[in-house]
């Protein structure tokens, strides 16, 4: 079975990711109130937040290199990383301590780095190796809900990973916080590279604080 895939991101007017203020607290209400039991994240995004936010340089402990018990109660969404060729060696701890996430599962493709793998398996995180040079993500998602029960993935991450997402047919609901903004040229932007038309249907237009609005769309198969 093939679990539901909600693609999540704020934008400016233009569609932009990057250029304007994100209200972060209100993002991630969003998106948590899409009740997902995995959140999906690709590598740079995923780099680029640990950056932004914490000392990378600070070592793991040794507690940091061994998986947690995971109760089958509890509600967090397991955290789930594409990455291929070992972006987040040395850095994965990070995400295994956060308070906001039961455990971290990371993708990766037949091409990854043998020492990124092995590094994986030393301290205990799951891993599902799909694809050959790159994450196979139809199959990876698929095998992650036959493996971890999970039935609906958000993706909390940067236009590369969304718009694979959109352009091989796996999204099934697209939800925007729209900011009343335009960021202009030079900014990243979500779906310039999704490929060719999609029809969407409109589900929930809610106008929210400081003039954004939430958008959710489902994908017209």
């Amino acid at each position: 079975m093939h679990p539901e895939v909600i693609i999540h991101n704020s934008v400016s007017l233009d569609h932009a990711v990057r250029g304007f203020d994100v209200d972060l607290g209100q993002h991630y209400g969003a998106l948590l109130a899409l009740e997902p039991e995995a959140v999906l994240v690709g590598s740079a995004t995923a780099k680029s937040g640990l950056e932004m936010f914490h000392d990378i340089s600070e070592p793991e402990a040794e507690p940091d290199r061994h998986r947690r018990d995971v109760r089958p109660d509890d509600p967090r969404p397991i955290f789930v990383i594409v990455d291929s060729r070992g972006v987040l060696q040395n850095l994965l701890h990070f995400y295994r301590n956060m308070e906001h996430t039961k455990d971290v599962v990371v993708l990766v493709a037949e091409a990854t780095p043998m020492d990124y793998l092995d590094y994986l398996r030393e301290r205990e995180y799951p891993f599902i190796r799909c694809g050959k040079s790159r994450v196979d993500l139809r199959g990876a998602i698929r095998e992650l809900s036959e493996r971890f029960g999970i039935t609906r993935v958000v993706s909390d991450s940067g236009p590369e990973l969304n718009d694979v997402l959109i352009r091989e047919g796996i999204a099934d609901t697209i939800s925007l916080i729209v900011h009343p903004t335009i960021a202009g040229e030079g900014e990243k932007k979500l779906f310039d590279k999704a490929g060719g038309r999609v029809a969407l249907e409109l589900r929930e237009a809610a106008p929210m604080e400081q003039g954004t609005v939430h958008l959710v769309y489902a994908v017209k198969r």
